[in-house]
């Protein structure tokens, strides 16, 4: 889908371009609207669209200076539509001059001229992904990596600080603010006498028209971003300002409210939402979510709403089962789809859970965090997990149905035999053996200089090929993967022994104590010897 954001300071405007054509009909979607220029760069920065189709006249910085500000940082893409009350030809050349495709006059704007300019405009966009496919492939890499450092964020997945605020700076990450909290938020679709099945349907279909419109309707209260985890539920991150901090829990719930009614009467649809604590530091988000994870239990339609703050036994509920321990085995299991590695990693959990001083919420939060990880983590991690429960009138979202520890159990140990089962499938092709004997020779010459050409010779095959296949299964680089292991191998050894910096640089083959720790901290977000020193 082409992505299109709309920046125009009128309301009126804005709803006229969403409904004048149909969008989907181009292979497009509006993934914004913005109000003000400043607004606008901020949403271009945040979703990347294709198009922008923009007001010349509009507060804080005006279209043309938009455009400009696109060019000299962000390069041709995204390509802009200009909109103005007015003809004038200086304007149109200026316009021109900056990736510019049309130029349309408000006032003779119509279904027929819209979609014309569109058109152009998509032309215009395949044109220059056609020129540099390596363009788009890097805007796609960084959604993703976007997405995945959120995920990391709210599951605290992160290593170090260190390596959190490499990751924010890196993947373009603005997280300034005075204060955070992190809601958990259930999606439900509402249509009177529809079956189960009928409702995931209907879910599918208007699920990521109404996220959007979500993200749009409420940024326009309070500035957030979401998270979306599935086709039913939601993780949306609040920033506050300094202003909110003292009456943070009625802004939020003004906001969200505000937002509740507009979706009820555009898509018959409520969300049922509980908000974690109000924490100072982004990094502390996890505990924000933890607490929003465990509330949704109680949320019901006489409570849709609720706060950690405001539960009369929040004390009682703080419980947290954190994954965080576990998160190396389960990343590398699903990444050379090892069941057995999953069995050893998932198995102890189970039977942790099983234990009698485990509470109700704690069994939900950690089947809560493997549901994610699972969906999240692995390629076609949603086909997959949906088709372990396709006997399920609401699929992985029975999850949510159960009511006792035990029930969670049953329903963990069934996604666990699913995945182990796909794994095996997996397996069993030629190519994914390939690959898995490519990591297996990667591991045990992790102490040598490995060299793609030597690995190609050991199987008899060609580089290119090599690099395709590991690509296609590993879902990573074979050179990013080689360098990820030397990387874990390092702490380790920086962990385990005493062995100086380049002795360990020299041990594991890299060409020099420099180069180890430039890449060292590239990864970790910290240098060898500030690992070392937090040990």
């Amino acid at each position: 889908m082409i992505k299109i954001l709309i920046a125009d300071d009128e309301p009126l405007v804005q709803i006229g371009l969403r409904s004048m054509i149909s969008w989907s009909s181009l292979g497009a979607e509006i993934c914004g609207t913005a109000s003000n220029g400043d607004a606008a760069w901020e949403m271009i920065r945040e979703h990347h669209p294709d198009i922008v189709i923009t007001d010349i006249q509009m507060p804080c910085s005006s279209g043309l200076e938009l455009g400009k500000r696109c060019m000299d940082e962000l390069g041709r893409l995204p390509v802009f539509i200009i909109l103005t009350s007015f003809e004038d030809f200086e304007y149109a050349r200026e316009a021109m001059s900056f990736c510019a495709v049309d130029y349309l006059v408000k006032i003779d704007l119509s279904p027929d001229s819209l979609t014309e300019a569109v058109t152009k405009a998509i032309e215009q966009v395949n044109l220059i992904k056609q020129q540099d496919p390596d363009f788009q492939d890097s805007r796609q890499s960084l959604l993703l990596f976007q997405e995945r450092f959120y995920i990391r964020l709210l599951n605290n997945l992160f290593e170090s600080r260190e390596q959190f605020l490499h990751q924010r700076e890196e993947f373009q990450i603005h997280l300034d603010a005075a204060g955070y909290a992190a809601a958990m938020m259930r999606y439900i679709p509402n249509a009177p006498g529809m079956s189960a099945s009928e409702d995931m349907g209907i879910s599918l279909r208007t699920y990521n028209q109404t996220v959007q419109m979500f993200q749009e309707l409420l940024s326009r209260y309070i500035p957030c971003h979401i998270v979306a985890l599935d086709t039913h539920y939601l993780a949306v991150i609040f920033f506050l300002k300094e202003e909110h901090i003292a009456d943070w829990k009625k802004v939020v719930s003004d906001a969200l409210e505000s937002t509740f009614q507009m979706l009820r009467n555009y898509y018959n649809a409520d969300f049922q939402t509980s908000v974690g604590s109000l924490v100072n530091d982004s990094l502390e988000l996890c505990s924000s979510y933890s607490d929003a994870r465990q509330l949704l239990s109680y949320l019901s339609d006489a409570q849709p709403l609720l706060f950690y703050d405001e539960t009369p036994d929040a004390n009682t509920l703080r419980n947290i089962f954190s994954l965080s321990l576990f998160r190396d085995d389960i990343s590398q299991a699903f990444q050379e789809l090892d069941e057995h590695a999953l069995r050893n990693t998932l198995d102890p959990i189970i039977a942790l859970l099983a234990q009698d001083h485990m509470h109700f919420s704690q069994a939900l939060d950690a089947a809560g965090s493997i549901l994610h990880f699972s969906m999240t983590l692995l390629a076609d991690g949603a086909e997959l997990v949906s088709d372990i429960f396709r006997n399920e009138p609401d699929s992985y979202h029975s999850l949510y149905r159960i009511k006792s520890a035990s029930g969670i159990i049953t329903w963990l140990t069934r996604l666990e035999e699913g995945l182990c089962r796909a794994f095996q499938e997996k397996k069993k092709g030629h190519q994914h053996s390939l690959a898995v004997l490519c990591c297996q020779y990667i591991r045990e010459h992790i102490h040598e200089r490995i060299y793609l050409q030597d690995i190609a010779d050991t199987f008899a095959i060609s580089p290119n090929y090599l690099s395709q296949l590991f690509k296609k299964y590993m879902h990573v680089g074979i050179s990013e993967y080689i360098t990820t292991q030397k990387i874990d191998e390092s702490k380790k050894l920086l962990k385990e022994t005493n062995l100086k910096v380049y002795e360990i640089s020299d041990h594991l083959g890299f060409e020099s104590s420099f180069y180890f720790s430039k890449v060292f901290k590239k990864i970790t977000g910290m240098s060898p010897k500030d690992y070392r020193n937090l040990l």
